[in-house]
């Protein structure tokens, strides 16, 4: 295999679309942004990371805060709008897909339409070879009074579909230094008892029996199990979780560690 890095490898990455906008000396500018992520949760930040070629690289610095709107499905022709010109060939507010709202707590309008728009004050900025991240302070957020569904670019421009659907539990096993056995899984919600059955299996097909546990506080599954005396230390041995509804999850057990 080739160790040579494909070109546009980053299109393999999925985000939601940002719209940026900024104040200048006669308006605001719009331009959509990739790469838009919240970064921290508590204080909430987000960052955009922009290219030379974007006016609003030289913009968000001055002005020292920007409004980011993360686009709905229904903005794709917004969002290719914005990305296709430049503050330098036309003011692109005049376009009526584009409507601000009033912001609360800068000076920044927000565009409307999206999952959500947030104000934001600049807090960082991170130069990197090419491109500048800018990271900002979420002061506020402007939520529809319906919910909507994002815009996502991965490559092209796509909708989600329907959530998926998770059929099989996922499982890791580890036994600690005191010899205790410590298990972790994840997996759909169970149709009956909300339990998850423990059992260790032999290569030769040999189980032995490790209860049922309730679901930790979240809803996903951690235990720490005594492990039997008499256990072989048998190479090929797993751990294996069920649960109701589900395709069990599996977790190797090296030989070294499989007895206390």
């Amino acid at each position: 295999m080739s160790p040579e890095i494909p070109d546009q490898l980053w299109k393999k990455a999925t985000s939601t679309i940002g719209l940026i906008a900024v104040r200048h000396d006669h308006g605001v500018n719009v331009m959509s942004a990739e790469w838009s992520y919240f970064v921290n949760k508590d204080p909430l930040y987000a960052a955009v990371v922009l290219s030379p070629r974007a006016r609003s690289r030289e913009l968000i610095p001055e002005r020292g805060e920007f409004s980011l709107t993360l686009c709905s499905e229904e903005q794709a022709e917004l969002a290719d709008f914005a990305g296709s010109f430049s503050l330098g060939d036309l003011d692109k507010t005049s376009c009526e897909l584009i409507e601000f709202g009033t912001p609360r707590a800068t000076s920044t309008p927000w565009v409307g339409g999206g999952l959500v728009a947030l104000e934001c004050v600049l807090r960082e900025t991170v130069p990197f070879p090419v491109h500048t991240m800018f990271v900002a302070e979420v002061v506020a957020a402007h939520l529809p009074e319906t919910a909507r569904r994002p815009l996502v670019k991965h490559g092209p421009m796509h909708t989600l579909g329907e959530p998926v659907q998770r059929t099989a539990v996922a499982a890791a096993a580890q036994v600690l230094p005191d010899g205790t056995l410590r298990v972790a899984a994840t997996g759909p919600a169970a149709p009956g008892a909300d339990v998850w059955r423990v059992s260790l299996v032999c290569a030769d097909g040999t189980r032995t029996d490790l209860g049922e546990h309730p679901s930790a506080e979240y809803g996903d599954f951690l235990v720490d199990l005594p492990l039997p005396r008499d256990l072989p230390p048998a190479a090929g041995m797993r751990v294996v979780v069920e649960r109701e509804g589900a395709k069990p999850g599996f977790a190797r057990l090296p030989e070294r560690s499989a007895r206390p």
